[in-house]
């Protein structure tokens, strides 16, 4: 059914799927992992499958999906995250204000589109390093994950800086958030200044940089000197790059070997899969429990 609107084969054998979107998440993504240990704990005849979906076949993609009854919904991984939302029927108020969607459920005869990346974020976040408050954060990166990440951490933080390789969309987007918070933002160009990295005691990557299979896998998204940018960072600094394949990223590995506090993005991925999944798949399984599923899963896996 889906052989000519995917690159690879979803092979659907149960009786309700889930889905995980993206350009090629049969490639590695942990979603399927996590969400088909919390289906077999439920008893649950549903397994989640990748979708490897060009963006030109996206929307034909939406449309099967929406007719199948068997969808439950899923994930959403790049690039799709925003070309998502003209898709759906509706979108969450978050992910509305967002403008990028994470997460899909099934409501009745309609597909809704959600956004747990932020939340998700700032939990695991604050598990491993705890207080952000007061913090001067920097954040690089504006895609579907980064502007999630953005419009929740405003509320977490003392002050928040933006940038993005395309300055427009940080300006528009620090535009919004300024109409809705009392945090300051401000929007610089990349590369950072070392004047403006040692006012900065929080650096969080959304950006793709470092992520492995990628064009710019064994770089830093602070660009040739990353490693002088970091030294001027304060001590007790956080560096936190929501990219989880590899755990330890170009840019982990020098701030670890500078002595700042280093957290991947391993957490936070685990939390947006428990919050979708019960989106998905309400009362199937308490809360905790499928965190627990999960994080047993992703041990194993």
């Amino acid at each position: 059914m889906y052989a000519n609107l995917t690159d690879n084969d979803p092979n659907i054998t149960t009786e309700r799927f889930a889905a995980i979107l993206g350009l090629n998440p049969s490639k590695g993504a942990r979603s399927p992992l996590l969400w088909n240990a919390a289906f077999r704990r439920a008893g649950l005849d549903a397994e989640m499958v990748p979708m490897d979906v060009r963006p030109e076949n996206l929307a034909n993609l939406v449309t099967a999906l929406k007719a199948d009854d068997r969808y439950l919904g899923g994930a959403v991984a790049v690039p799709h995250k925003q070309g998502l939302v003209d898709l759906l029927d509706r979108l969450e108020p978050k992910a509305q204000a967002i403008g990028a969607v994470n997460a899909i459920y099934r409501d009745g005869g309609q597909l809704v589109g959600a956004n747990t990346d932020g939340e998700a974020s700032l939990s695991a976040l604050q598990k491993q390093a705890g207080d952000i408050s007061g913090r001067n954060a920097l954040l690089i990166g504006l895609g579907g994950a980064g502007g999630a990440v953005a419009t929740y951490f405003t509320d977490a933080v003392g002050r928040l800086t933006l940038a993005n390789r395309t300055q427009v969309t940080a300006t528009d987007f620090a535009m919004r958030l300024s109409d809705q918070i009392d945090v300051p933002v401000d929007v610089i160009d990349l590369p950072p200044s070392a004047d403006l990295m040692a006012k900065c005691d929080l650096l969080i990557n959304c950006s793709s940089v470092g992520h492995e299979g990628g064009a710019a896998a064994s770089a830093s998204p602070l660009g040739a000197e990353s490693e002088a940018l970091l030294a001027a960072m304060p001590a007790g600094s956080i560096v936190y790059d929501i990219i989880y394949q590899p755990l330890q990223t170009p840019l982990l590995t020098q701030s670890a070997a500078r002595g700042l506090t280093s957290v991947n993005g391993l957490a936070m991925n685990l939390d947006q899969a428990v919050i979708a999944f019960d989106k998905a798949n309400p009362g199937a399984l308490a809360m905790a429990e499928i965190r627990n599923i999960m994080t047993e899963a992703g041990k194993q896996g």
